[in-house]
Parts: structure tokens; C-alpha cells; sequence
């Protein structure tokens, strides 16, 4: 088992502790040390998930005091809070941050992929997709043939990107959105839950909607 430490104590730290839990049931892949959190000590407590309390080890601060390899996940669904924390933990080079490859995924071997994702469990990558670093795919989302995410990417559960979709860094795709073939999507640009994307969206923008409209 490989030990980590997670970054985070919201909904979406406690959602990748279970599928980790689910996953060591049959692979043992993750020992997790504890959880991280900016907010006062006197603030927090253990994280109760399933059977297994997660510990309250410290704040950032403590990450960028370790002096040995460390592995890092940072749960944070907002792309661009998730951003911050990387950039200001990256200046400890013994942090690593492996990309976690959760429950029943299907990844085609051609994928390309950075560092620091998150695909959780029943998530599907089709063949030719590259993937930035650090990308938070939530449950049942999928990306089809010929995809490209920017960096700090989050798919909400269930969003489906079918082929030669582009998306930008930073930008967030809202639960069950469904974004047709060959459309681009800026960076820093959101798409709200349950949209139909059919025309490109350009960057610092918001889209809702069937089919989707953008606005600023």
C-alpha cells in the first residue's frame, strides 16, 4: 500500500476516502495518513467515512515542512481554489502527487495523462484522449475519442464529453451536462448542471441551458 495524505475535509475529500476504502477492499492501494485543512486546528476534528476515522494532521503548512517523499492528493472540486493549493504546495519538492485511479474505471492505454488527477470510480476515457494535470473527474463521468482537458479541469458526475471535445484549463462542467462532438470550451468558464453544450464557449465565460447559452 502506498501512503498519502489528502487535502481537504469537504464532501468531495469524504467522497474519494470511500471510493479509496472501496478500492482496498480488493487492491489495497491506499494507506491514508490523514487530511490537511487551512482552517484553525481547534476547528477540526477526525473525518468519519464508513468504518474509518481520517485524522486531522495539520494545515498546509505542515505539507511544506516535510522533508520526505510525500504523497498528495488535493480533494477540492473548484478548479481554481484547487489550483491555488497545488501552486503554493509545489514549492516542496518532496511532494508527489500521483494521479489516483479509482474503482471501475475504464482507461484506454493510449491516454495521455499529467499529474495530480483524480478519475473516480466508473469514470471512462476513450482512445487518443490527453489530459492535463490535475483534473477532477467525478463519478460516472466520461470523455470520448480524441479529447483534450486543459490543467485543473473538474467533470462533475455524469457529464459526458463526446469525440474531439476541447475544454480549457480551469474551467468546471456542472453534474449530468452532456457536450456534443467538436466543441470547445474556454478556460476559466463554467457549464451548469444538466446543460446541452452545442456551440463553443468561449473563455471567462458561464453557460446553462438546453441547449446551453452563454453569459459573463
Amino acid at each position: 500500500m502506498q501512503d498519502i495524505i489528502l487535502v481537504g475535509s469537504g464532501g468531495c475529500m469524504r467522497e474519494i476516502v470511500w471510493q479509496m476504502q472501496e478500492q482496498n477492499k480488493s487492491t489495497e492501494n491506499w494507506n491514508i495518513l490523514g487530511y490537511v485543512d487551512k482552517m484553525p486546528p481547534e476547528e477540526h476534528s477526525s473525518v468519519i467515512v464508513g468504518n474509518e476515522a481520517i485524522k486531522y494532521i495539520g494545515n498546509d503548512d505542515y505539507l511544506l515542512a516535510r522533508t520526505e517523499l510525500t504523497n498528495v492528493a488535493v480533494c477540492v472540486g473548484e478548479p481554481k481554489l484547487r489550483k491555488k493549493i497545488v501552486e503554493k504546495l509545489k514549492n516542496n519538492k518532496n511532494i508527489i502527487f500521483p494521479n489516483i485511479i479509482l474503482g471501475d474505471t475504464r482507461i484506454c492505454e493510449d491516454v495521455q495523462m499529467g499529474k495530480g488527477c483524480i478519475i473516480s470510480m466508473d469514470a471512462r476515457i476513450s482512445t487518443n484522449v490527453t489530459l492535463g494535470s490535475f483534473i477532477f473527474m467525478n463519478t460516472g463521468s466520461k470523455v470520448c475519442h480524441d479529447g483534450k482537458l486543459g490543467n485543473y479541469v473538474t467533470l462533475s458526475p455524469d457529464v459526458t464529453l463526446a469525440g474531439n471535445v476541447i475544454v480549457g484549463d480551469n474551467t468546471e462542467i456542472g453534474m449530468g451536462a452532456n457536450v456534443i462532438q467538436g466543441i470547445t470550451i474556454g478556460t476559466n468558464t463554467v457549464i451548469g448542471a444538466g446543460s446541452v453544450v452545442v456551440r463553443d464557449v468561449e473563455d471567462h465565460c458561464k453557460a446553462a441551458g438546453v441547449p446551453a447559452k452563454a453569459f459573463r
